[in-house]
C-alpha cells in the first residue's frame, strides 16, 4: 500500500519568472507567462469571484463556491467545523478483529449509505450559509471550461509516458506525437479494433475504479481514539490481508523526529526566530508586512519553485490567528475519511464526504520533519520539502531581500545561519507513524488534486505543511489521489498501477489510438453519474 513519494526537482539558483498559480485561473485555462511583477490573483480576487453566466437559472455552477472577497465569508467558507456533523448508526454490532497481530476495536455500522450523503448535503448547507443571498451552484462539470483542463492534463501524461516507453527520459511533445502517430499508422486494422475494444472498457469502468460508496453496512475500524478506518462489510476477509502499515499515530501538527537529537537542536534554535515573522495586521496584510512581502517572494521566483507547489501565508500566531486572505485555507474538518478500496489490492484509500471545487484545499498530510538521508531511497511514505541545492537557493534569497527597498528585516543573518544547520542535510516530511488522514491519498497517473508546501512563520523546511488542493471537480465518495512523480511511477508502478485512468502507465500500448474525444468521454461519464447522484440524494432528503 503506497500513499507518499519522494520528490526529486531539477534546480536552478538564477531568479526566475513564474506562471500565474493555478488558484489564479479557472479550471481549463492555460496560464501565461509574465515578465513583469504584477499583483498577484487569486481564486479569492474580483475577477474570480464573478462567475460566468450559465443558460439555465437552476444549473449547478461550481464557480460560486468560490469564496467571496470579504472577510466574513472567507471564515465561514474555510474556518468553519464541519465536524459538528455526528454519524448516528441505527445498529451497531460490536466485534473485535486481530490485524496485523494487534486486538482492535471494530464495529458493524449499518445504514452508513445515508448517513454518507447525509454529511455530503449537510456541507452543502454549509457553504450556502457562508453565501448570504446568493443561491449556490455547482454548473455541470461537463462544460468545456472545466473539462479541457483533465484533458489536457491527460494527453500531456501519455505524452509523457510515450518518451519513457520510447527510451527517452526527458518529456518532448514533438518526438511523444510523431512516436505515437508512427504507431497508429504501423498498426493493423485487429490492432485498432482490438485497442478500441479495451479503450471502450476502461471507460465503462472507470466511474467504478474512482468511486467508494458504502454498502448497506460496513465495519468501523477504531484504530485509536483519533484513527477511523472503514471497511464494506462485504469484503470482511480483507481483514486477512491488512499490514502494520494502516496503524499510525494521529497528530493535529507536524513535529521533528525526536530521535535526531542534531536535527531537535537546530530546529529549536531556528525556532527562536520564528515571532519577528509574526505580522501584526487584523483583516489583511498590508503591502510592506512581512507575510506579503514574503509571499511575494515565493509567487515571483525568488524561491526556486518549478512546480509552482510553494506558498508563504499568516499563521494562527499572527495577529489574524491564521485566518486572513493571506492565510492558506485549511482543509475542511472531517471532509475525508480512510476507506478500504474495494479494489483491496490497493489497500486504504481517502476519500471525500463532500464536494471540492477547483482550487480548494482538500486534506492536509502530516508527519515528522527528518533529515533526508536518515530515510530509505525507496521508502515510499516520504515526500521531500527541500531540493537537493536549497542551501545556495536560500543563500541568493537572502541576497536578493538585502538588496530590495521593502527588505524583510526578520530574516536576518543570524536566521539565515541558524537556516543552514536544519538544512545541511536536506528536510523531508515522513508520515509512516505520525501523520493525518492525507497519509492514505492514493497514487494516480493524473491525480485529482496538486500538493502545495505552505511555509509559515519564516522559510524553515521545518515549518511547512503539506496540503493538497482539488486540480479538477471533487464529488462525494470520489477517491482522493496526487500524482507522485512520473520516476517514482515509472519505477514502481509501470506493471501494477491500480488508478484506473485512461492515462495509466499500464495503457502505454494504447496510448496511439486513445483520442482526446474518448479521454472527454471517460471524465464526462464520471462527473455527470456523481452529479446526478449527489442531486438525487438532495432531492431525496428534501422530500423526506
Amino acid at each position: 500500500m503506497v500513499k507518499a513519494t519522494r520528490r526529486n526537482s531539477p534546480c536552478q539558483v538564477e531568479k526566475i519568472s513564474r506562471p500565474v498559480r493555478g488558484c489564479a485561473k479557472k479550471p481549463g485555462e492555460q496560464a501565461e507567462e509574465r515578465d513583469e511583477k504584477v499583483e498577484r490573483k487569486t481564486k479569492y480576487s474580483a475577477e474570480y469571484s464573478v462567475p460566468k453566466e450559465t443558460k439555465k437559472k437552476d444549473e449547478l455552477n461550481c464557480h460560486k463556491l468560490a469564496p467571496r472577497k470579504d472577510l466574513k465569508t472567507f471564515n465561514l467558507m474555510n474556518q468553519i467545523e464541519l465536524g459538528k456533523f455526528q454519524e448516528k448508526a441505527l445498529d451497531r454490532t460490536a466485534i473485535v478483529k486481530r490485524i496485523a497481530g494487534r486486538a482492535v476495536d471494530c464495529l458493524v455500522v449499518s445504514t452508513t449509505v445515508a448517513f454518507q450523503w447525509a454529511y455530503a448535503i449537510f456541507a452543502l448547507q454549509v457553504r450556502m450559509k457562508s453565501l448570504p443571498g446568493d443561491k449556490v451552484f455547482f454548473r455541470m462539470p461537463t462544460d468545456k471550461e472545466l473539462m479541457n483542463g483533465p484533458v489536457r492534463l491527460a494527453r500531456k501524461r501519455i505524452e509523457n509516458w510515450t518518451c519513457r516507453y520510447m527510451g527517452r527520459m526527458e518529456y518532448c511533445e514533438k518526438f511523444a506525437k510523431r512516436s505515437m502517430e508512427n504507431a497508429f499508422a504501423n498498426s493493423t486494422l485487429t490492432q485498432r479494433m482490438n485497442a478500441e475494444k479495451k479503450i471502450e472498457e476502461i471507460i465503462k469502468a472507470g466511474l467504478r475504479s474512482q468511486t467508494l460508496v458504502a454498502g448497506n453496512s460496513r465495519i468501523l475500524v477504531q484504530i485509536n481514539d483519533d484513527a477511523r478506518m472503514f471497511v464494506d462489510s462485504g469484503i470482511e476477509n480483507a481483514f486477512k490481508t491488512m499490514s502494520n502499515e494502516m496503524f499510525y499515530e494521529h497528530i493535529e501538527k507536524n513535529v521533528v523526529d525526536e530521535d535526531d537529537r542534531v536535527l531537535v537542536d537546530a530546529h529549536r534554535k531556528l525556532d527562536r526566530f520564528s515571532q519577528a515573522f509574526d505580522c501584526n495586521c487584523r483583516n489583511s496584510c498590508t503591502i510592506d508586512c512581512p507575510c506579503a512581502t514574503m509571499d511575494r517572494a515565493f509567487y515571483m521566483g525568488t524561491i526556486h519553485d518549478p512546480e509552482s507547489s510553494r506558498h508563504y501565508g499568516c499563521s494562527e500566531f499572527c495577529n489574524c490567528k491564521g485566518q486572513c486572505k493571506k492565510a492558506f485555507p485549511k482543509p475542511p474538518a472531517n471532509s475525508t475519511e480512510i476507506v478500504l478500496h474495494h479494489q483491496t489490492a490497493k489497500g486504504f484509500a481517502l476519500v471525500a464526504k463532500q464536494f471540492f471545487a477547483p482550487g480548494e484545499p482538500v486534506a492536509e498530510m502530516r508527519g515528522e520533519y527528518c533529515r533526508t538521508n536518515t530515510a530509505p531511497d525507496l521508502d515510499n511514505y516520504i515526500i521531500d520539502i527541500t531540493v537537493k541545492d536549497i542551501n545556495n537557493i536560500y543563500k541568493a534569497y537572502f541576497n536578493d531581500n538585502r538588496q530590495s527597498p521593502k527588505e524583510v528585516k526578520a530574516l536576518s543573518p543570524d536566521y539565515e545561519k541558524a537556516l543552514q544547520a536544519v538544512t545541511k542535510t536536506g528536510i523531508s516530511l515522513n508520515p509512516r507513524n505520525k501523520s493525518s488522514n492525507g497519509r492514505f491519498a492514493s497514487s494516480s497517473c493524473l491525480g485529482n488534486t496538486k500538493v502545495n508546501l505552505v511555509h509559515e512563520r519564516g522559510v524553515s523546511p521545518t515549518n511547512a505543511r503539506v496540503i493538497f488542493t482539488a486540480t479538477m471537480p471533487i464529488f462525494p465518495t470520489q477517491e482522493v489521489t496526487w500524482f507522485y512523480s512520473d520516476q517514482y511511477i515509472w519505477e514502481q508502478f509501470r506493471k501494477v498501477c491500480l488508478c484506473g485512468e485512461l492515462c495509466c502507465v499500464k495503457n502505454k500500448k494504447l496510448f496511439p489510438f486513445i483520442t482526446d474525444a474518448q479521454l472527454l468521454k471517460f471524465y464526462k461519464n464520471i462527473y455527470e453519474a456523481q452529479l446526478r447522484e449527489f442531486l438525487n440524494n438532495i432531492e431525496n432528503q428534501q422530500a423526506n
